[in-house]
């Protein structure tokens, strides 16, 4: 059931604060609310607002456009909360470092285990009154078997006297008469004596029934309290284990707040740690410089595009971070050999196409091109774009390069042509094909040395092929084609290809889009923060978020990140990707590994005081226990490479990088993933 917060937003002056919003950030599960939602609410000119908040704990931002987020504090709302503003429950008492609703839950249990031992105190008292009455009862039943008795000895002694009197009438005639009339009075008070002897024997026969059924109830009593008695320590126990679990993850299982923690997800600031530099923010319609002491540095000496969390595609500028849906992307430097990437009316389209040229709602720039009347009908492959005579590159063997692009379309093929020069002969090698229909790449001519893929964007799909020379190649001739369906389904008048973002570039993954003239570089991208107050002795512990963006590792040793500047190799340290696609951990050139999963990983390092070395992906983890002594003699933390020639970048994501300068038990890292 939802709670009522409402008031007016206003500033140390009492004046309403306009043009805010009001946001709520779910910080774990509950009932009705996942965590990670995010609520907001705008208040009106007059600041005021009424929210109707769902039961559980958030985080309360309050947004301003043209400045960073400014966190107010965190409430909780229990499902017992009265309405209020947001100021009483930005002010009440909060208990977060213990577990409140853990607290909560164990006051409720404790409360129903006072209940249930209350109950029982009741029930045991009314089994004790009762088997007070039944002991009364029995005690009167044994009174009335007393008198029972009597009254039959009373009855023998009178018999006895009749006889008597009976034997004096025998010996004396002239008493006879006199004797007769006693023994008559003695008969009457003897039958009266029986009587009264049977009804009293009848009484206490009904008396001991009573008693007996006062017994049994009094012991049905005893066997209530005894389950009630029961239940309340069940209960008591409930609330006690109740109490030792949620009391546990405060002290084992909730993770402290780490000792340096960067977000890595819409910008450079840190929450804790060290890093002095400078940041840019808009006043207005000024942009201002402003100094800090948690701010992480970054730098790339050209352009560089990226694809914003709403899908857009976006222009970075030179030393502009580039911030996606899995963090901060980190690549190395490429070169698109592709002349005006972004132009497409200067494409080289065949002239056998028709072309016409737009952009989409996302910023695409695109060309779409169908066949004219004189191929309808035919069949055959006809050049959209490709890399010119004068740009062509060489490939040594074993090196690799790659095509990608997005498209769309329908009745038509796209086609990846590779052919190789050797000694001045331009000899066909292999193509890749993808359906537009069906969306499945195929692969064709020498097979083993190209690869394809496709994958569904939104209305786009993006496509990527690698081709690996296996010889020496003097130049690479490589292109983007139009194809008919299938060899032997012709070219239809509704054939169509649309394409967008083309690159052509050196490597054996694709890399972001790089806007060309002629061909172009984009610079590597540089993180670093200073090792000073960020990195400590053993023990530690470093966790991070990372997505990757290829399957086969794009050099020998892709970083996520390590340390530099150290003066030997027992203080190294360093997370990243081994040739086999692993990942590693290295403290000190000791590095276990573990395999990853997926694309997108929680990964991290533990070096325990022991001097062990845990690997972890996932909550999981494997161990190297012949570590060493770790010292801090680096200088600086490098995200993502090594250096600004990229061969070492991950080509990927990072995110939610947080060390912590203690040992995380196996719980904690569970509950930190």
């Amino acid at each position: 059931m939802a709670v009522q917060i409402s008031g007016v937003l206003k500033d140390g002056a009492g004046k309403p604060i306009q043009n805010c919003t009001i946001q709520l950030k779910a910080k774990r599960n509950s009932t009705t609310v996942v965590v990670n939602t995010v609520a907001s609410e705008n208040p009106d000119e007059a600041g005021r607002y009424s929210m109707d908040v769902e039961y559980g704990q958030y985080s309360v931002a309050l947004l301003v456009e043209g400045f960073p987020p400014s966190h107010a504090g965190t409430i909780t709302v229990y499902e017992d909360s009265k309405p209020g503003t947001l100021n009483d429950f930005l002010g009440a008492a909060t208990e977060d470092d213990v577990c409140p609703e853990a607290l909560y839950r164990f006051e409720k249990m404790v409360e129903e285990a006072a209940r249930n031992a209350e109950a029982a105190s009741q029930s045991a008292a009314a089994a004790k009154k009762s088997e007070t009455a039944a002991a009364s009862s029995r005690n009167a039943a044994k009174t009335s078997e007393t008198n029972a008795g009597n009254s039959a000895k009373a009855a023998a002694s009178s018999k006895t006297a009749a006889q008597n009197a009976a034997t004096a009438a025998e010996r004396s005639e002239t008493n006879a008469r006199a004797s007769e009339e006693a023994s008559a009075d003695s008969e009457e008070a003897s039958r009266r004596n029986a009587e009264s002897a049977a009804e009293n024997a009848g009484v206490a026969t009904t008396k001991a029934r009573e008693a007996a059924a006062d017994a049994t109830k009094a012991g049905q009593k005893k066997d209530e309290a005894l389950s009630a008695a029961t239940r309340a320590e069940k209960a008591a126990d409930r609330a006690e284990a109740a109490a030792e679990v949620t009391a546990e993850p405060c002290a084992n299982i909730v993770p402290p707040l780490p000792d340096v923690w960067i977000p890595f997800n819409d910008s450079l600031d840190m929450i804790t740690g060290f890093s002095p530099s400078y940041k840019k923010i808009v006043i207005g319609d000024d942009e201002i410089t402003m100094p800090g002491d948690k701010i992480v540095k970054f730098k790339r000496a050209s352009t560089a595009t990226y694809i914003n969390k709403s899908g857009q595609l976006k222009l970075a500028e030179v030393d502009e971070p580039r911030f996606e849906r899995d963090g901060l992307l980190i690549e190395g430097q490429r070169t698109n050999y592709l002349r005006n990437s972004n132009k497409p009316d200067s494409w080289t389209v065949h002239s056998a196409l028709n072309k016409t040229f737009g952009t989409d709602k996302q910023g695409f720039n695109y060309a779409t091109v169908t066949p004219t009347e004189s191929i309808v009908g035919t069949t055959g492959g006809y050049t959209v774009h490709g890399v010119v005579a004068a740009d062509r590159f060489p490939l040594a063997s074993g090196e690799c390069f790659t095509f990608s692009c997005r498209v769309k379309g329908a009745k038509a093929r796209c086609r990846l042509r590779v052919s190789v020069i050797i000694g001045g002969t331009d000899t066909f090698s292999a193509d890749s094909y993808l359906d537009l229909d069906t969306r499945i790449a195929t692969v064709s001519g020498n097979t083993s040395l190209i690869t394809a893929k496709a994958e569904q964007q939104g209305e786009w799909t993006y496509y990527e092929a690698t081709y690996t020379a296996n010889t020496d190649i003097d130049t690479v001739n490589c292109a983007f084609y139009m194809t008919n369906k299938i060899s032997n389904e012709t070219f239809y008048d509704d054939s169509t290809l649309t394409m967008t973002t083309p690159q052509i570039e050196l490597g054996n993954t694709a890399s972001s889009f790089i806007v060309t003239t002629m061909p172009t570089t984009r610079a590597s991208d540089v993180v670093t923060i200073p090792s000073q107050n960020n990195l400590s002795t053993r023990p530690f512990t470093v966790l991070c978020e990372v997505s990757r963006n290829w399957s086969t590792p794009p050099n020998v040793a892709p970083r996520i990140f390590d340390v530099g500047g150290h003066s030997i190799d027992d203080n190294y340290l360093s997370l990243g990707f081994v040739a086999t696609g692993k990942i590693s951990a290295n403290v000190g050139m000791v590095q276990p590994q573990i395999a990853s999963d997926g694309e997108r990983f929680i990964v991290g390092v533990r070096a325990k005081s022991d001097l062990s070395v845990n690997a972890i992906c996932n909550g999981n983890y494997t161990t190297n226990l012949n570590g060493k002594i770790f010292g801090v003699t680096a200088t600086s933390y490098r995200f993502g490479g090594q250096t600004a020639a990229g061969t070492r970048h991950l080509f990927g994501h990072i995110r939610n990088f947080r060390v912590w300068f203690k040992e995380l038990n196996d719980r904690q890292i569970k509950e930190a993933v």
